[in-house]
């Protein structure tokens, strides 16, 4: 497999995980063919609008200590569950760190992106939660589903119907959990 910079695509990169010191790559990679159809989903954004990626191609040390950094979390942020509940949740954010991965869409074979939409400026639209919350507001639906939205999520539902429409249209896949992560199959 052939991985590419998607810096050099025109992408606005933060690896995330770079600068929390969990890997020594300062490069976000994807397979090439990931970022080609990446160069196609842009074409659906509004004129002047990019994409920022935090994370695309991710080994497994890089996958533990992100399990890890979970279980830390939503053990802090519910002290009242149980350790299976806890394991629980983290597998609605995480997958499994096999030692091999064959399925193409995956972080690990660079068939995966964690990544948002930027403005003309470069800044970040409003999403209604960061990367990597772990949290039900994550879910990519979780402002339709919603009775009654205040400015700040109506807000948030409007950019994340043209993140969903874009990358929809270029044929990358969406995981429901979380509205940053999206993949591609070829």
């Amino acid at each position: 497999m052939k991985f590419v910079d998607l810096k050099k695509y025109g992408f606005a990169t933060e690896p995330r995980y770079y600068f929390y010191g969990w890997t020594s790559e300062p490069r976000v990679l994807a397979r090439e063919s990931v970022a080609k159809r990446l160069v196609r989903a842009r074409k659906f954004l509004p004129k002047g609008y990019n994409f920022k990626i935090w994370d695309c191609l991710r080994p497994r040390p890089v996958q533990i200590k992100m399990i890890g950094n979970f279980r830390r979390r939503l053990t802090a942020a519910h002290p009242t569950k149980s350790k299976a509940e806890i394991e629980r949740l983290v597998w609605n954010f995480c997958a499994k760190p096999a030692k091999t991965v064959v399925r193409p869409d995956t972080h690990r074979n660079g068939g995966a992106l964690d990544l948002t939409i930027v403005d003309v400026r470069g800044r970040e639209l409003y999403m209604g939660t960061d990367f990597d919350d772990a949290t039900e507001r994550a879910g990519t639906d979780f402002f339709e589903k919603k009775k009654e939205l205040d400015i700040l999520e109506k807000e948030a539902r409007k950019n994340r119907r043209i993140f969903c429409r874009a990358m929809k249209r270029a044929g990358f896949e969406n995981y429901h959990n979380e509205w940053w992560h999206w993949s591609f199959d070829k």
